[in-house]
């Protein structure tokens, strides 16, 4: 079974993420966009390195 729902498709085109998502409505394209977003940024986040003191 693959990570992705069959509604969205990603690959990799050098340093490029390219994602094609399609949907039954702009409303529902938006909001899988939007989770998708916020889970990557949860991992740009988790990827970061610690702040150290200032």
């Amino acid at each position: 079974m693959p990570d992705t729902p069959d509604f969205v498709e990603l690959r990799v085109d050098g340093a490029a993420l390219v994602v094609t998502t399609r949907g039954s409505s702009a409303r529902s394209v938006r909001a899988t966009l939007e989770d998708l977003l916020a889970c990557v940024q949860a991992a740009e986040r988790a990827a970061r390195p610690p702040a150290g003191p200032k």
